[in-house]
């Protein structure tokens, strides 16, 4: 079958062997498929041309070689141009979404967005795409290529791994900033389903109440920050970075002096053994609301909850929003032991009603014994909301709108109300909510930064789901 899609892939790492092997994949099913691949610097456009060496129809463009080429063109006066022209006005609250960009200079910051509007222009314009495929909007680079396309109606499309324990089996499709489900039917309550599907969905849950079962994701990160070989290596990496042009290359700005992160295998040890003093164990006899901490940057929280990205502004409102008799317990996330500056710890420390937890603590233990759980979009809040109890989110997630959510802009002084107004939704409203999930879920690890995209079946049936989407999506253009 011929359908004569051009598809422009994202190319960074690890979408550079990603979305490589996706398009192998596509063309074996659709020949006239045509792939354009936008890389960051030479180290990434030379890793595409030899993984696609030999294969048709590929163009390639690399942002750093562009921006280099029109440096002096980009200014404050082209910025507010291209505000203006793609309605993204105030720009800077999708700069702020970008974690490479937040720490550098104001003129830098200009520069590098205007440039990379000028860039999409440029590689849309020439090659005329129907899609742009990327990682979810997690950096100015893909936001901007999504703010773009709208304007010239080539549709974003990525594809997110699902929540919970299925993470390393199932993944689903996103077309916006927010990683919503594109196929999630939201009047999952009035729906049919079949007696296999509700089996399933009953199943999924009972394991799941009965057994703390961890997503295989968070797995990986359950480590303390200790001596290790990267911890030893870290010094020779960091001198070995100050002379590698890839990391000194002021136009490929998310690796721009990126080897100064070489030693963080140090700073967090350190900080971890300093900051292991403010950790509380918890006192279940209190009534507590759950907050665990997001790993950040990610686009988690600077996309999907920026009004709350620096999360001391979010325990600030709810320090202020609980009642006497509730306090709110907040516990680090794993991978990020070390990563915060000790300040953020001697903040805390001043809310006399806010306790930071132990983060070896059971979480799942901490959401049972909880009267609430609240999240700006973690994962915690899709477990506590399968275990029936009240959720608070602060930001945009994929499970906004399942049983027992609450969805604030503001907690500040909403807490005491919603608490009051909320009703405990039944078990079978769960378990309809799952069988709409299971319906909108493919098959396919879609999580490319481990082994998993590169074996043959994974790969099979992550390129089979996004083969159907794209014909689906074409057809409609059509």
């Amino acid at each position: 079958m011929e359908s004569r899609m051009k598809i422009c892939f994202l190319a960074r790492p690890s979408f550079d062997i990603y979305s490589s092997e996706l398009y192998k994949g596509l063309k074996k099913k659709d020949t006239s498929i045509k792939g354009i691949f936008i890389t960051t610097n030479r180290r990434e456009s030379n890793t595409v041309r030899k993984l696609l060496e030999g294969v048709e129809g590929v163009e390639l463009y690399e942002t750093s070689a562009y921006l280099r080429a029109h440096w002096d063109e980009f200014d404050i006066h082209a910025l507010a141009e291209y505000e203006d022209k793609y309605d993204c006005a105030p720009i800077w609250e999708y700069i702020y979404t970008d974690r490479f960009l937040i720490n550098r200079d104001y003129d830098y910051v200009i520069k590098i967005t205007a440039g990379l509007f000028s860039f999409f222009e440029y590689v849309y314009e020439k090659t005329e795409p129907d899609f742009y495929y990327s990682e979810c909007i997690s950096t100015l680079q893909c936001y901007i290529a999504y703010l773009v396309g709208m304007k010239k109606n080539i549709q974003y499309l990525t594809q997110m791994c699902v929540r919970g324990s299925l993470d390393a089996t199932y993944h689903y499709f996103a077309m916006d900033p927010y990683q919503y489900n594109v196929e999630f039917v939201s009047d999952y309550g009035n729906q049919d389903y079949t007696i296999e599907e509700l089996a399933r969905a009953e199943k999924y849950l009972s394991e799941f109440e009965n057994k703390d079962i961890a997503p295989p994701g968070m797995k990986l990160v359950r480590t303390k920050p200790k001596v290790d070989k990267n911890f030893i290596a870290a010094p020779i990496k960091y001198i070995m970075g100050r002379f590698d042009p890839n990391c000194n290359d002021p136009f490929s700005y998310m690796y721009y002096k990126s080897y100064k992160d070489q030693l963080n295998p140090i700073r967090f040890y350190f900080r971890y053994q300093k900051l292991k003093k403010y950790f509380k164990k918890p006192d279940y006899k209190k009534r507590y609301v759950f907050y665990p901490l997001h790993f950040q940057p990610e686009a988690s929280t600077c996309v999907c909850a920026e009004k709350y990205e620096k999360q001391l502004s979010y325990i600030d409102s709810w320090a202020k929003s609980l009642p006497a008799d509730t306090v709110l317990y907040v516990k680090e996330h794993y991978a990020m032991l070390g990563h915060k500056k000790l300040s953020f710890y001697k903040e805390l420390q001043k809310f006399p009603n806010v306790f930071l937890i132990d983060p070896w603590t059971s979480a799942r233990e901490l959401i049972i014994n909880s009267v609430a759980v609240t999240t700006l979009t973690g994962t915690a809040g899709f477990e506590a909301m399968l275990l029936r109890k009240p959720v608070f989110l602060g930001g945009n997630t994929v499970y906004e709108n399942a049983p027992g959510v609450i969805k604030v802009a503001d907690i500040y002084n909403n807490y005491v109300v919603q608490m009051k107004n909320w009703e405990q939704p039944l078990r079978e409203d769960v378990i309809r909510y799952l069988c709409a999930c299971f319906r909108s879920y493919h098959k396919g690890n879609a999580y490319c930064q481990n082994y998993h995209h590169l074996l043959s079946e994974n790969i099979n049936e992550i390129v089979n789901s996004l083969y159907q989407k794209l014909l689906e999506l074409y057809k409609m253009q059509l």
